[in-house]
């Protein structure tokens, strides 16, 4: 009877391993067809390991691309744009570029709780309390961003594992998955949820 415990107890440990190594990967993708550059794929850390110092340069160097989005009005794109320089500054681990783009943030004109969310972030050197109040952050821009656009499309980015599981979303000019939440840990891990347009 202990051993057939034991043996499910066992089998049961496996599965939910091979689940949570699994919860980050995009359901979508085939076995024969070749990944996209890593995107979606937790064997970003294995690589890691095997070359630490490249891919830490890498990160020094990462910058969200150019944005293509037009907006109706000035202090809408000023706000994403300072979005996007916090967002840049948690997937390099600068706490305090972060800091200082969420301060330039919190004095530009747009609502209370963009406003709120900034000051949090500007009030912190621990870039880990800054991912939590970048949480929040994109929550108040998803409003902002809400019948904003001119023209052009921007992001909805989730990871699943952001949070101890919970998950939790960005914004970005690209399709390209560059996580905030755990920066050179789980850099690809995340996937396009929706587009605004």
């Amino acid at each position: 009877m202990m051993k057939k415990n034991l043996k499910n107890l066992m089998m049961l440990s496996l599965v939910a391993g091979t689940l949570s190594m699994t919860s980050c990967r995009d359901s979508g993708d085939k076995n024969d067809e070749p990944a996209e550059p890593m995107q979606n794929e937790m064997h970003q850390e294995q690589e890691m390991e095997m070359d630490h110092s490249s891919s830490q340069n890498k990160m020094k160097n990462y910058q969200d691309e150019a944005m293509s989005a037009e907006f109706k009005d000035e202090n809408t794109a000023t706000a994403y744009e300072l979005y996007v320089d916090i967002k840049d500054a948690l997937v390099n681990t600068k706490a305090e570029i972060a800091k200082t783009k969420a301060q330039e943030l919190s004095e530009a004109k747009t609502s209370e709780k963009i406003t709120a969310a900034a000051k949090k972030i500007a009030s912190s050197d621990d870039v880990n309390k800054q991912r939590e109040a970048f949480s929040d952050l994109t929550g108040a821009m998803e409003k902002q961003l809400e019948s904003a656009l001119a023209s052009g499309e921007i992001y909805k980015q989730y990871c699943p594992m952001a949070f101890e599981g919970k998950g939790d979303y960005w914004f970005s000019n690209s399709k390209d998955i560059y996580n905030p939440y755990y920066g050179d840990k789980m850099l690809k891990c995340g996937r396009v949820d929706a587009t605004i347009r």
